[in-house]
């Protein structure tokens, strides 16, 4: 991967949509803090403040938001297990998978996969 440097002159906001991409582009791999702030060459500390001034969130809090995204994607289209689709999104924990659905949406993957497919039924 390209390694990108993030400069004090950018534009507010821009460092937070490089951040974005970057987490789209990975959702699905292991992200762990310290290598995403080395990546874009700076400490863990400075990473975690710079995100929060300008996106108000920290990292996992991004990496949560894009990961139940792209499973509401999963759920709308198939009828993949929720564990599968846990697990092909990044999350290693399908409890914490549906905890986490549940917190950004207001209901559990089942409930969003129903409201998706109203005419489908359960299995």
């Amino acid at each position: 991967m390209k390694q990108e440097t993030i400069n004090e002159s950018n534009k507010v906001g821009l460092y937070g949509q490089r951040v974005y991409h970057y987490v789209e582009q990975n959702f699905d791999r292991q992200l762990k803090l310290e290598d995403v702030a080395s990546y874009f060459h700076l400490n863990k500390c400075y990473f975690c403040s710079v995100l929060k001034k300008e996106l108000g969130k920290t990292f996992s809090q991004i990496v949560n938001e894009v990961r139940v995204e792209k499973s509401k994607e999963l759920l709308r289209e198939g009828n993949l297990s929720t564990l599968s689709i846990a697990l092909s999104v990044g999350f290693n924990n399908q409890n914490y998978f549906n905890m986490t659905f549940k917190k950004l949406t207001g209901m559990t993957p089942l409930q969003y996969r129903k409201i998706a497919h109203p005419n489908e039924k359960e299995a």
